[in-house]
């Protein structure tokens, strides 16, 4: 059974995803339509990204996404099919297959062969990655669908500053609860602190956390927390609280953490 997966910043009172679901359930007989997520910012690929990249690894080998963000083609951003670690993707090359990614993919095609229906040329979910999708289930391979394409259009993501004993990294992504994760790894954090104390200020110096949880009901209600999520990245919380709300947390926020020598 064929599986396809769906990432949009739509809202649930338009009848966008229905009439997507429609099409793929008309032209792909038999898929499984999976709902990854439509509640992403607006046009925000960064956030959209980030649900992808941590979501389509546990979805089977063949699966297909297509991605509903910041979709419309640009001379400088052609539609495309990717294909990833045995995954297939479908939509505008505006840099969010770079942040998906980690390195090159097996394969990249602009979708070119593709008929277009002038009714619907505002709304290329329906109108070609519904079809390409229906065309990479049905072919198993993406070159029919236009011209190979080199390289994907990339976008550089923040990467967290070392310097002085200190790390500074930024927050990349805000969870339902208001939890922050940031863009410090694990492997980062480990390799800068050399078992050294540590000091997480989020805001100001007047939030210090200094220790890592391996869950949250390690430290009390309403408290600050800190500990390496699902993603292998440093998330910021507060135990049964909107950590986000609170503060005033926003994507790009600023988090540090100090190392002291014994």
């Amino acid at each position: 059974m064929a599986i396809i997966s769906l990432t949009t910043d739509w809202q649930h009172r338009d009848y966008y995803l229905g009439a997507l679901k429609g099409r793929l359930l008309s032209i792909c007989p038999g898929v499984q339509i999976v709902d990854l997520s439509h509640n992403v910012d607006n046009y925000n690929i960064s956030q959209a990204s980030f649900i992808i990249k941590n979501a389509f690894i546990h979805f089977p080998k063949g699966s297909i996404h297509i991605i509903g963000v910041k979709s419309e083609e640009t001379p400088q951003h052609p539609h495309v099919a990717v294909k990833y670690k045995d995954h297939y993707f479908i939509g505008a090359d505006n840099g969010i297959f770079s942040l998906v990614t980690k390195g090159e993919p097996e394969e990249i095609v602009r979708i070119e062969n593709i008929e277009k229906e002038d009714n619907f040329l505002t709304f290329p979910e329906l109108n070609i990655f519904a079809k390409a999708a229906s065309h990479i289930i049905k072919h198993k391979r993406l070159s029919k669908l236009g011209s190979i394409q080199k390289e994907l259009f990339r976008l550089i993501p923040i990467r967290a500053l070392i310097q002085k004993g200190t790390i500074t990294g930024q927050v990349i992504y805000i969870d339902s609860y208001g939890n922050a994760t940031t863009n410090i790894s694990k492997e980062l954090f480990e390799s800068v602190r050399q078992e050294r104390e540590f000091e997480i200020l989020v805001q100001s110096n007047h939030y210090r956390i200094t220790k890592i949880n391996l869950n949250y009901h390690e430290t009390s209600e309403a408290d600050f927390l800190a500990l390496f999520n699902s993603s292998g990245l440093l998330e910021i919380a507060i135990n049964k609280g909107n950590l986000a709300e609170l503060l005033q947390l926003e994507i790009n926020s600023d988090i540090r953490i100090k190392f002291h020598d014994h």
